[in-house]
């Protein structure tokens, strides 16, 4: 049984579990099990029953787990490590984290309430990610047998996204409220979904930006570099990862300046990105020297690990992103999937 939902990931879970637990058969038999209520609580969401359903899932406990798992793994993966304070990186995931619980539970209401979910012209930065990620395709693949142990029951869920082609597991937990009535307390593993959403995407866009990596080569190469750390800030916080570049360089067209970022790959997978422009309005064509100046802040994971350890030159990568020339025209990778 396939049903399509909208956007709130957590809303997708919890109703896809339900359908998939167990047979109506078996729970028929023994009502006592957790999969009967799995099945009560999907009845709820089909019949719009909402008393139930809060009843039966506690959806702000679920929610607020996949605003933090899912968070913790986009601000690791994504953040600009020039960002120096403690402040500004938890002001963003504080941010970000409400973004979510709050489209999140609009659209669980929206939908156990009328079935559909939609969204508003002007949506929020995890609004629009949600509904990109594609989950609105989520279907079930298969799932374990409830396992209960000091009256919890867990059950791991396997997931595929249709839209993105990719599989995630989920393990949700439920706990006895009656003698016929389990409760989905918790889920986790939300951040193999954002995981394996960034991995789709960079297929997508890899695809897309074929092309324009072929177009930029014409004009910008990165031949080889080298690096120093230096010490950086006053306070003796952060260090600064100087990059010396040689590029090959030719434009026909007048050029202004070129646009790229550095990647860092961190130890626990994720990598740090750093964005730089280099000034080429009076460079000359051929093989030229530029510096990259990256700061390596000991707040962002990746750029702690290189100050403690140093690092793989293997796992340092430049790219060429944009060209920007002199008559106002640009040549640009794409950033994100086009409408």
């Amino acid at each position: 049984m396939k049903k399509i939902l909208t956007i709130a990931l957590p809303l997708v879970l919890m109703a896809l579990v339900a359908m998939g637990v167990t047979s109506w058969q078996a729970m028929q038999k023994v009502q006592t099990l957790p999969g009967y209520s799995m099945k009560t609580i999907l009845d709820a969401v089909e019949s719009h029953d909402a008393a139930t359903f809060h009843k039966l899932v506690d959806s702000d406990k679920i929610i607020e787990t996949a605003a933090e798992e899912i968070l913790t793994a986009k601000i690791n993966s994504e953040i600009n490590s020039t960002t120096y304070s403690t402040l500004e990186l938890s002001n963003t995931y504080e941010n970000l984290k409400q973004d979510f619980i709050d489209a999140a539970k609009i659209a669980l209401e929206n939908y156990i309430l009328t079935g559909n979910v939609n969204l508003p012209e002007n949506s929020t930065e995890m609004q629009e990610w949600l509904q990109k990620s594609g989950v609105g395709t989520c279907i079930i693949n298969n799932y374990s047998k409830p396992f209960v142990n000091d009256g919890v029951a867990t059950s791991t869920v396997n997931f595929h996204n249709g839209e993105m082609n990719f599989d995630f597991e989920i393990e949700v937990a439920l706990q006895k409220i009656s003698e016929n009535e389990w409760r989905i307390i918790d889920a986790k593993g939300f951040e193999s979904y954002f995981l394996g959403v960034k991995r789709a995407l960079k297929i997508k866009l890899d695809s897309l930006n074929a092309p324009v990596k072929d177009k930029i080569a014409e004009t910008f190469v990165v031949k080889s570099f080298s690096t120093e750390i230096t010490e950086g800030d006053e306070y003796g916080f952060s260090q600064n990862l100087k990059i010396s570049l040689d590029a090959d360089y030719f434009s026909e067209k007048p050029v202004e300046k070129i646009i790229g970022r550095v990647l860092l790959d961190g130890r626990d997978g994720n990598t740090g990105i750093t964005p730089f422009e280099i000034d080429v309005t009076n460079a000359e064509s051929g093989v030229q020297t530029f510096e990259i100046n990256k700061t390596l802040n000991p707040f962002v994971k990746q750029d702690s690990d290189v100050m403690k350890h140093g690092f793989r030159k293997s796992a340092l990568h430049i790219e060429i992103t944009e060209i920007d020339y002199a008559d106002g025209t640009v040549l640009k990778e794409y950033d994100r999937l086009p409408e």
